[in-house]
C-alpha cells in the first residue's frame, strides 16, 4: 500500500514502489510525451486531454461511456482541427485513441484536472489549485487551457461520431518538464523497463533504465517475452529489470472475475516456464502488483485500496509459513504490511547491496 485506505493511480504507485520521492515526481503527462517523442523543455507544463461524448444534466457536465472505439475514430477525425486550436503559448499533439497532450511554454502544473476519473461525478472546472490563484504562471496557464478547451470544442462540435451526443474536453495529469533522475545513481544497478503501456517507457526513459518496448494480447505470451527480454538483459550485463503486464488489470477493469482468474493463470504458467531464470539462486526476483483493482464493476472505484501481495524469492531471503501467493495468505507473512517505499531497500539489502548502518 501507500497509506492504508489510499487508492493509488498506477503512475504513482509505481513512483513510491521505486522509492522516489513525491517531490521528484513529474507527473504521468511528461512520462506520455517522453514515450511518444512529443517536444517539449525543461520547466513546460504538460496536461493530457480526452475529447470524449458528453451530457448536460442539472447544469453539471457528465461524461458519457460510449463505444471506445467510435470515439478514438472521431478523436482522429477531429485531430487537426483540435491541434489547430492550440492558443499561442501552447501546442498540441494528438498521441492516439482519445489523448491529445498539450505543452505550455514555461507554464504552471498547479493546475486542478477537469476529469472526474470516475463518471458518475461531472467534470470539474481547470483551475488554479488552491493557494497559486495569484500566481503568474498558473494564471496564465489556466487562461491557455481554457481557452484551447472553448476553441476545440467549438471546432468538434460540427463533426458527427459521437451518437448525438455533444463532444468535451477533459484535462488530467498536470505535469512539469524536468531534468530525468538516474535510477543507477540511487542504487548502483544499471537497470531496464520491459514494458508495453507510454506511461512506463516513459517513466523507464526518465530513470535513465534502458527501455524495451514489447507486448502481446495473450497474457501468458505477453509475461513469457518479456521475461525472454529479461534473460538477455542480464546475458548482456544488466543488473535489474522491471518487467510490467497490464492483462489483469484489464480484466479486473472489464468486471471479469473469471477472465482475471484465468490471465492469472496464464501468467502463473509462464512464470514457470521461466523459472531457470526467475528462480535461479544468481537472481533476487520480487513479484506484485502496484495496486489491487476490484472486479466489481462498482462505478464509484477505479482502483482499490487493499493490500497487494508481495513475494520475495532469493537464498538470501528468510522463509516464513506462507505457501500461497493470494491477498489473504500474504496477509500472514513474515514482513508484515509494507508500503511502497519499503521495496527497493529490501531489495538493496536482499541483493547484499545495502548500505551499513542508518544515514543520518
Amino acid at each position: 500500500t501507500l497509506e492504508p485506505g489510499v487508492c493509488p493511480s498506477s503512475e504513482v504507485a509505481h513512483w513510491r514502489m521505486f522509492g522516489f520521492s513525491p517531490e521528484e515526481y513529474p507527473g504521468r503527462a511528461y512520462f506520455h510525451a517522453l514515450s511518444e517523442g512529443v517536444p517539449c523543455q525543461e520547466g513546460d507544463a504538460l496536461f493530457m486531454f480526452n475529447l470524449v461524448p458528453v451530457t448536460r444534466r442539472g447544469g453539471d457536465v457528465y461524461v458519457v461511456d460510449e463505444n471506445v472505439s467510435a470515439t478514438a475514430e472521431f478523436c482522429a477525425l477531429c485531430a487537426v482541427d483540435l491541434e489547430a486550436a492550440a492558443p499561442p503559448g501552447m501546442e498540441l499533439h494528438y498521441v492516439g485513441g482519445i489523448e491529445f497532450l498539450a505543452v505550455v511554454e514555461k507554464g504552471s502544473p498547479h493546475v486542478l484536472p477537469s476529469d472526474p476519473f470516475l463518471h458518475h461525478l461531472p467534470v470539474g472546472e481547470i483551475a488554479p489549485q488552491p493557494g497559486w490563484e495569484e500566481d503568474e504562471d498558473t494564471v496564465r496557464t489556466v487562461r491557455l487551457l481554457r481557452e484551447f478547451k472553448d476553441r476545440a470544442e467549438r471546432a468538434a462540435a460540427g463533426k458527427a461520431g459521437l451518437g448525438g451526443h455533444q463532444a468535451g474536453l477533459i484535462m488530467k495529469w498536470p505535469s512539469r518538464a524536468m531534468s530525468p533522475l538516474s535510477f543507477r545513481d540511487r542504487y548502483g544497478m544499471v537497470a531496464a523497463a520491459v514494458v508495453s503501456t507510454p506511461c512506463f517507457r516513459g517513466m523507464g526513459s526518465f530513470l535513465g533504465m534502458r527501455v524495451v518496448a514489447m507486448g502481446k494480447k495473450e497474457a501468458g505470451a505477453d509475461l513469457g517475452a518479456k521475461l525472454g527480454a529479461v534473460r538477455e538483459w542480464f546475458r548482456e550485463g544488466g543488473d535489474f529489470a522491471f518487467v510490467h503486464t497490464k492483462h489483469a488489470d484489464e480484466a479486473a477493469h472489464a468486471g471479469d472475475p473469471r477472465g482475471k482468474a484465468e490471465v492469472i493463470e496464464a501468467m502463473d504458467r509462464a512464470l514457470g516456464e521461466h523459472a531457470e531464470l526467475a528462480f535461479s539462486p544468481e537472481v533476487l526476483t520480487l513479484v506484485t502488483c502496484d495496486h489491487s483493482t476490484p472486479t466489481t464493476r462498482d462505478p464509484r472505484v477505479i482502483h482499490g485500496g487493499d493490500p497487494v501481495p508481495v513475494l520475495f524469492h532469493a537464498p538470501t531471503v528468510r522463509k516464513d509459513a506462507v505457501r500461497r501467493f493470494d491477498e489473504v495468505s500474504a496477509a500472514g507473512g513474515g514482513m508484515g504490511q509494507l508500503r511502497g517505499e519499503d521495496l527497493m531497500p529490501l531489495v538493496l539489502y536482499f541483493s547484499r547491496r545495502a548500505p551499513y548502518g542508518v544515514r543520518s
